[in-house]
């Protein structure tokens, strides 16, 4: 699993944005199209945004490969399971370190379980001097404790019974589309 590689030491910006979320393929951190291309539309500077996903290493440039709905939902689960539990949750601690050392501002925007994976990050206290985190489809034991929002579809079963009260519901969205709202996007875009 690419979270026990060593981490990477991250070029200093001010200010960053990352998504998070489970690993389709958990021996690639690569962001798909879709996700890169949201990151993209932001008002921010090409620096201040990590185009790969959690633990954010520097991956080859080869594209990002479609993994199966049923092979990404296991690969999901596993993480999800073995988040809290070493060597998973020491390996995730020095790639979050390594991140938040990077910057004075980090936003975080979490899709289904890698929320869980941002509070077994955040259970050392290590953070920024200004943290937001946005999550999406929420999937984790419990909420952050660190200011955020929820953020559930309406049509997102899979996270509904991890967050039945969420601090948002968007109409029409299901658990794998909440990047191609404009909603989605307005608010990420109020975090900045």
């Amino acid at each position: 699993m690419i979270v026990l590689s060593p981490p990477i030491e991250h070029p200093y910006n001010e200010r960053k944005i990352v998504l998070m979320s489970g690993l389709s393929d958990p021996e690639s951190c690569h962001l798909s199209i879709e996700q890169i291309s949201f990151l993209e539309k932001l008002n921010v500077t090409p620096q201040e945004r990590i185009l790969t996903n959690f633990p954010y290493l520097k991956e080859p440039q080869a594209e990002h490969q479609k993994t199966s709905l049923l092979k990404a939902s296991l690969n999901n689960g596993r993480q999800y399971l073995s988040a809290g539990k070493p060597p998973y949750k020491e390996s995730a601690i020095r790639h979050w370190q390594a991140l938040v050392e990077s910057c004075e501002e980090l936003i975080v925007v979490t899709l289904s379980c890698g929320l869980e994976i941002f509070n077994v990050c955040c259970s050392t206290g290590i953070q920024p001097a200004k943290l937001k985190v946005l999550a999406l489809g929420p999937v984790a034991r419990k909420r952050p404790i660190v200011p955020h929002q929820l953020v559930r579809g309406s049509r997102d079963f899979v996270s509904l019974p991890f967050f039945p009260k969420v601090d948002m519901i968007l109409p029409k969205v299901g658990h794998m589309n909440y990047l191609e709202s404009e909603t989605v996007l307005q608010l990420v875009q109020e975090l900045l």
